[in-house]
């Protein structure tokens, strides 16, 4: 497991999966984490004042332009703290199924949006197939939590 802790931002992903950083500062910027299957998942800060609905939204048309006979279900709820609005959204690519998942919430000093999105793959670690939107949803718990949250419970645990 990496663990990345920089610009207030704290994140653990395993160790074979590709990281992006793209100007990041304390106050914007994205990060991207993929593997070679395509799964990804994309952290983006933007600065207070931007609408955690609206940034939804959007990418739920942009998504909706691409899969017209995609399900989705709203995301209104609390999670580590945090009032989380977004969308799960699932959809046929390439004759497998796919999920994707938008999640924003504001924190009064900054907003975040976190998108993920991933085939129907499974992923190979200590003899046992673990599927992709499991990891996916660890990186996420684990920004959720924080850093001061993973560090005292020693817990988060991707694979």
């Amino acid at each position: 497991m990496i663990e990345y802790d920089k610009h207030g931002v704290y994140i653990c992903y395993p160790e074979n999966w590709e990281f992006l950083e793209t100007r990041m500062s304390r106050i914007d910027g994205t990060i991207q984490i993929s593997n070679d299957d395509g799964a990804f998942w994309i952290l983006k800060k933007y600065p207070s004042g931007q609408n955690p609905d609206e940034i939804a939204d959007e990418a739920l048309e942009t998504m909706r332009s691409e899969y017209q006979d995609m399900e989705v279900e709203r995301v209104d709820e609390i999670m580590y703290e945090k009032y989380v609005t977004g969308f799960e959204m699932t959809f046929f690519y390439l004759d497998l199924m796919n999920e994707a998942r938008i999640l924003t919430f504001d924190t009064g000093l900054l907003t975040y949006a976190i998108f993920w999105q991933t085939g129907n793959q499974l992923i190979i670690h200590a003899d046992k197939e673990i599927p992709t939107d499991q990891v996916l949803d660890a990186i996420t718990i684990s920004f959720l939590r924080g850093k001061s949250y993973n560090k005292q419970k020693n817990k988060t645990k991707i694979l």
